[in-house]
């Protein structure tokens, strides 16, 4: 059965798809809701602190402040009605708001709030690589001495294995290579924030991941509108199951 491909495509679409083309369909063509788990809703949460604490002038970024908006944060989006579903014990909910405001206070591990000057934040991108039209938000950019755009993406899971750390860079890869082709600057360094454990890790970005990873960008688009016209999603099983929203309905663990 034929699918329709989505009109455009986000890096973290991308990655899905990479990691499980049947989730992916799931997802983006079944259109079955995937309900967001509570690791997810502690990464939404912080986020949006973080994005209004960067709001705040330098010198007003304290902590104190910080939790002031945390708690302001928490109570006008609702986030109790949103939480307690999945976390309804009593202990397990308490634990969640402070694992969620220690992502928030270990920012202070990584970076002095007081000296980044973001020029990006929750900033949308929507334009094309390699004739693939891409849409998404970055946490946040700034610009070095240089001029050139830094990527920052906050992370509030725990770090990954040395070994992994590189593909962990993939989303902004793209996103730096779709800044260069939008034209709005040159994306020059690319950061990843694990704030639960208070570590940052930093590449350099340049022409030759501009190539590569306009070239990755198109291979997927075509192994997607491949899949799209074939019907064929195969399933592939990998640690990441257990935090799959569709493991009940995939046919490798119902079968």
């Amino acid at each position: 059965m034929t699918a329709v491909a989505p009109p455009h495509l986000s890096p973290s679409s991308i990655g899905t798809f990479r990691q499980c083309p049947l989730k992916w369909k799931y997802n983006k063509i079944d259109k079955i809701p995937d309900p967001s788990g509570k690791e997810a809703l502690m990464g939404n949460f912080v986020h949006d602190v973080l994005e209004g604490l960067y709001g705040y002038a330098p010198e007003e970024r304290s902590q104190a402040q910080a939790q002031s908006l945390a708690r302001e944060v928490w109570g006008k989006g609702n986030w109790e009605r949103r939480v307690k579903p999945l976390v309804p014990d009593a202990e397990e909910y308490r634990m969640f708001r402070w694992k969620a405001w220690w992502c928030i206070e270990n920012l202070w591990k990584i970076e002095n709030p007081e000296e980044i000057e973001p020029d990006g934040l929750e900033f949308e991108l929507n334009g094309k690589v390699s004739g693939v039209q891409l849409k998404g938000f970055i946490d946040r950019f700034t610009m070095d001495e240089d001029g050139g755009i830094v990527i920052s993406d906050y992370k509030t899971g725990k770090v990954p294995r040395a070994d992994y750390v590189d593909e962990r860079f993939m989303q902004l890869r793209i996103y730096g290579t779709l800044i260069d082709a939008l034209d709005i600057g040159r994306t020059s360094s690319l950061e990843l924030l694990y704030l639960k454990d208070g570590v940052k890790f930093e590449v350099p970005f340049g022409e030759e991941d501009i190539i590569t990873t306009s070239a990755y960008v198109r291979n997927a688009k075509d192994d997607i509108d491949k899949a799209c016209a074939t019907g064929d999603f195969p399933a592939q099983k990998s640690v990441l199951c257990g935090w799959c929203s569709y493991k009940g309905i995939c046919p490798l663990w119902t079968n």
